[in-house]
């Protein structure tokens, strides 16, 4: 890794003041960084992580994240305007309230044990994308492309997936999802037991 930035905290009446000094940034590790309610616009990150970060109610206009890494931060309500991202991890994170659909498509984004409560994926192309070990209640996952998704142990509760292509996808051990498969496309996806027994909530049937 390259630059290190120390810690850096923009006073809430003080949002001119500037968080990034050059609009582009090449293996740079940002460590807990402070920088809420404010805008950040046109910078591109590259092979970045950032580490212990609070960017709540921030909003990122026109950026690019490419092969960058976010761990234990907190971006909840954050709006990513337009911005990029490929080949991007989320870890640990507390990503509450995102309307992901805001951001330049197509995306590729992975998150693993991150507090996702109320995203917004409404029609996005997921495919491949990763959603490990999350909580993920009421998020909207709608007509949205899961294809060969990995959503494995990761909590759904309230979540919907009406229309979604979740075709090879492998939500084993994933909990509290409501899928009906009437109108969701599950071909060849993974799921486990007790929980699969909720797809055949839509034939209301009786197992006894």
């Amino acid at each position: 890794m390259g630059k290190s930035i120390a810690p850096f905290d923009v006073e809430q009446d003080n949002k001119s003041l500037s968080l990034f000094e050059k609009d582009f940034y090449e293996e740079t590790k940002f460590e807990r960084l402070i920088f809420t309610e404010g805008k950040i616009v046109k910078i591109e990150f590259y092979k970045c992580s950032f580490v212990s970060c609070l960017f709540t109610k921030t909003v990122f206009e026109k950026c690019i994240f490419e092969k960058c890494t976010f761990t234990n931060c907190d971006l909840s309500i954050v709006k990513f305007s337009g911005s990029a991202f490929i080949d991007v991890k989320f870890t640990d994170s507390k990503m509450l309230g995102i309307d992901w659909t805001l951001a330049q498509k197509p995306i590729s984004v992975n998150f693993e044990k991150c507090l996702l409560n109320d995203s917004i994926f409404y029609r996005m192309d997921l495919r491949s994308a990763q959603i490990k070990k999350c909580v993920a209640h009421s998020a909207d996952f709608e007509e949205a492309n899961l294809n060969k998704s990995e959503c494995c142990q990761t909590d759904f509760l309230n979540s919907k997936f009406n229309g979604a292509n979740l075709s090879f996808s492998d939500f084993t051990g994933a909990i509290n999802y409501s899928i009906n498969p009437n109108n969701t496309k599950i071909k060849k996806a993974k799921f486990s037991l007790p929980e699969a027994i909720v797809l055949l909530d839509a034939w209301d049937i009786i197992i006894e």
